[in-house]
């Protein structure tokens, strides 16, 4: 993907990320580069990052060796970004990368950062996204990272912004989420965030606003909401403390029941499964067949069809399909069509017509009145 971006002299240049990381690369010795793709993990045949030990013994070197090596690497292309051949286009990425920062308040979660920023400005088809975050960590100047504080999850920040301001602002949330003890709606839960807002924290994001005329602090409060690990919100856009059970469900049976909440229809069992994978609530696989005992032995769902489950609170019953004729029946007050019972029994149950019509003329149960009625057997 070629990437352009208009300068100050309103000129258009035409960058590809790739293409440069190639050409800082080659200015290394081959040993340095290997070092390096495999210890940030840069290119995407890797599966992951190397530890020293695992590049040390794969060189026959020891691990305070390679630590050196990569220390020399780093610094060749820290001085490589002042030449002239990479200065341009190393400040025009920064220029781009700070303006989305800023565009977030100053930071951003470092997952949307690869999916709403990198992958949508880049190719990374030979290089891995880690190559991207790798340039930004020793090439760019501007920018630092947090990983450290329990309060956020990764985040990238400008160097020039008080990210401590947005913990304490995320801590003041969480707190008053936890008082009211109920879930929020986004809506409600960015308000929350703009109550708590400090002088200080709103002169930053003023500034931010000003530069950027299409910004609005909504967009900015969501950054930092999104960057909690305090409060966080589930399948449903609803938000409250990251440790609720409806929130950041652990049990199979709170996920199931966001599943079915999210859906608001019955499901199969293994398309709950898959969504519920999909879902990814804390990183754990769950197969088809899990999934079924827990239906089974959790009188909150009804089996209404082949493998097919619903809620027991949106109406449906238990029982078989005899049970639901006889049921149907009881409630009306006189012999009841075919058709007529076809739909009765169709909204407790997905099952074919002919399966209720081979229950219906079971004559022990139930009895044909007159052409094409039916009643219960006295």
């Amino acid at each position: 993907m070629l990437v352009q971006y208009r300068n100050m002299q309103n000129a258009t240049t035409t960058i590809n990320f790739q293409e440069l990381l190639v050409s800082l690369l080659s200015k290394l010795s081959e040993r340095e580069q290997e070092i390096l793709k495999r210890r940030y993990h840069l290119t995407s045949d890797l599966e992951k990052k190397s530890t020293l030990k695992q590049i040390g013994d794969f060189y026959s070197i020891t691990r305070e060796r390679v630590r050196q090596i990569e220390k020399e690497a780093i610094r060749k292309l820290t001085e490589l970004k002042e030449a002239s051949e990479f200065a341009d286009q190393l400040n025009v990425l920064e220029t781009d990368f700070t303006g989305y920062l800023e565009r977030n308040g100053g930071l951003a979660r470092e997952d949307n950062l690869l999916s709403e920023h990198a992958r949508q400005k880049h190719d990374f088809d030979f290089f891995h996204t880690n190559a991207f975050l790798f340039v930004v960590d020793h090439l760019f100047a501007s920018a630092g990272k947090q990983s450290s504080n329990d309060d956020l999850h990764p985040v990238w920040y400008l160097k020039e912004f008080d990210i401590n301001q947005v913990v304490d602002l995320l801590a003041e949330v969480a707190k008053q989420v936890e008082s009211e003890k109920k879930l929020h709606s986004h809506e409600e839960i960015v308000r929350v965030a703009e109550d708590n807002l400090t002088e200080d924290l709103k002169a930053s994001i003023e500034n931010y606003l000003s530069k950027h005329s299409q910004l609005e602090l909504k967009q900015v409060l969501e950054s930092y909401l999104n960057a909690s690990t305090l409060v966080e919100k589930n399948i449903l856009d609803q938000w409250g403390l990251a440790g609720w059970e409806n929130i950041g469900p652990k049990k199979l049976g709170d996920k199931i029941l966001l599943i079915f909440q999210k859906q608001n229809e019955p499901l199969h069992f293994r398309d709950i499964a898959e969504k519920i994978n999909e879902a990814n609530f804390d990183h754990k696989n769950i197969c088809a067949a899990t999934v079924h005992n827990e239906l089974i032995a959790n009188d909150k769902y009804v089996l209404i069809g082949r493998g097919i489950y619903a809620l027991k609170e949106w109406g449906y019953k238990t029982g078989t399909v005899a049970e639901i004729i006889e049921s149907v029946l009881r409630k009306s007050d006189h012999p009841m069509t075919k058709d007529e019972i076809y739909e009765e029994v169709l909204k407790q149950r997905k099952v074919n017509k002919s399966t209720i019509y081979l229950t219906l003329i079971n004559k022990d149960k139930f009895e044909k009145v007159g052409a094409n009625k039916f009643s219960l057997r006295k």
